[in-house]
């Protein structure tokens, strides 16, 4: 007996159908699109001789705002008849531009918008720190660019702690995977110092998950600082721009983040240098502002000599005074005198005295002194000073510092 079925029971049927078939990728030339109320997108994709609708909603499509009549596109979705009308159209979860015209349209728009909204603004961009301890690493696993980071690390300062999330880096699956990198770090561990999103080269296509506006306003909303080393030097994309500090390349990156250990030596020695030459010159000008002040006194007191001798004078003018009274008075000025030129010799000497201590308490900070007196530096295999045994165990290298020279040894023991 023939099979008869109601209109709504054939569409449902069909529909049952087509589900089985499971999720396919067209590509085609957008003919129209539309949004509704911000949440349902209604679009025409064609060739040259056919066409399909193509239903999606808005959040489950991440930038639909780049789209456009005219683009090349690629949309991953399930095919279906709606059921009310028998009406056939491809339920979209994924539409992203394809070729190289539609993929830079596609970037020059998302660009210009993110633009306008603040997302690349050098005002909102976060200072890495000089010395970062613990880093988020965001890459492909056993990839080039998880390769070049690390070797590029390991010949620079070491004590850093670097915490992996492997993700896919192209694909339909690639900004989902890198987003929820992101998620993770910020939730799990917001106190790192900086995260690094790393990928090696490639075309428009192979970057086209870092030109996701997905992708851009999780490293827009990362509370840990992001750099970014996508590509090669001339490969610029919209993570790119988004992330606190650019780098050219996955080696560049870890250039950026970590210091050569001999350029961190050699700043050390210019700012001590540049503390010495500052106290140098306190002290200079100190010791000129002294004996300034000294003279100023000095002349102060010989005037006020000069002042009290042309009294006398005066006096002895007016009043017949005695000589004996005379010669006591001078004696008393000479004896007043003795005692003011005293007591300048040892403020004088007093303020010589504290010159000399701040000249040897400059000089206490010269390191090379210190260690020609007896004392030794011992740092460990990675050029850190170690300050208590129990940084070392036996058989680790150390290596010590004396004022003429250092020597490399083993530890037998701890005692």
């Amino acid at each position: 007996m023939e099979k008869i079925f109601k209109v709504s029971e054939f569409n449902e049927f069909i529909n049952l159908y087509l589900g089985k078939i499971g999720e396919v990728v067209i590509e085609g030339e957008i003919g129209e699109i539309k949004i509704r109320d911000n949440k349902w997108i209604f679009a025409k994709v064609k060739d040259e001789t056919s066409s399909v609708d193509v239903f999606a909603i808005t959040y489950q499509i991440s930038g639909y705002s780049v789209l456009e009549p005219g683009m090349l596109v690629h949309i991953y979705g399930i095919p279906r008849l709606y059921q009310k009308t028998g009406r056939f159209s491809v339920f979209a979860s994924k539409i992203v531009p394809a070729g190289e015209g539609s993929l830079r349209l596609a970037f020059e728009k998302l660009k210009e918008k993110l633009e306008a909204e603040g997302l690349f603004d050098l005002s909102r961009k976060r200072k890495i720190i000089d010395f970062p301890e613990r880093i988020g690493l965001i890459t492909a696993s056993g990839s080039a660019a998880y390769g070049d980071f690390l070797k590029v690390l390991r010949e620079r300062m070491g004590g850093i702690k670097i915490y992996f999330y492997p993700v896919m880096v192209q694909g339909k699956e690639s900004v989902d995977s890198i987003v929820s990198a992101f998620e993770y770090f910020n939730s799990r561990m917001p106190d790192l110092d900086a995260l690094v999103l790393v990928r090696g080269g490639g075309s428009l296509e192979d970057l086209q998950s870092f030109n996701d506006e997905k992708m851009a306003r999780a490293i827009f909303s990362s509370k840990i600082p992001v750099v970014c080393g996508v590509g090669h030097e001339q490969d610029l994309t919209i993570a790119d721009l988004v992330a606190d500090l650019r780098a050219s390349t996955p080696s560049n990156a870890a250039e950026l983040l970590v210091k050569k250990r001999e350029d961190v030596a050699k700043d050390v020695k210019s700012k001590v240098k540049s503390i010495k030459y500052s106290l140098s010159k306190k002290v200079y000008y100190f010791d000129a502002e002294l004996r300034r002040k000294i003279f100023s006194l000095d002349r102060v007191v010989s005037w006020q000599i000069s002042l009290a001798e042309r009294k006398i004078q005066i006096i002895g003018h007016f009043f017949d005074l005695s000589g004996e009274r005379v010669v006591s008075f001078y004696k008393e000025t000479d004896y007043l005198s003795q005692r003011l030129a005293n007591f300048l010799h040892l403020q004088l000497e007093r303020t010589n005295d504290r010159v000399r201590n701040i000249e040897k308490y400059i000089l206490s900070f010269d390191v090379d002194k210190v260690l020609s007196r007896g004392f030794s530096l011992t740092y460990d295999k990675d050029g850190q000073i170690i300050r208590s045994a129990l940084q070392v165990k036996p058989k680790d290298l150390i290596t010590t510092g004396f004022f003429d020279g250092k020597i490399k040894s083993e530890v037998k023991g701890i005692l």
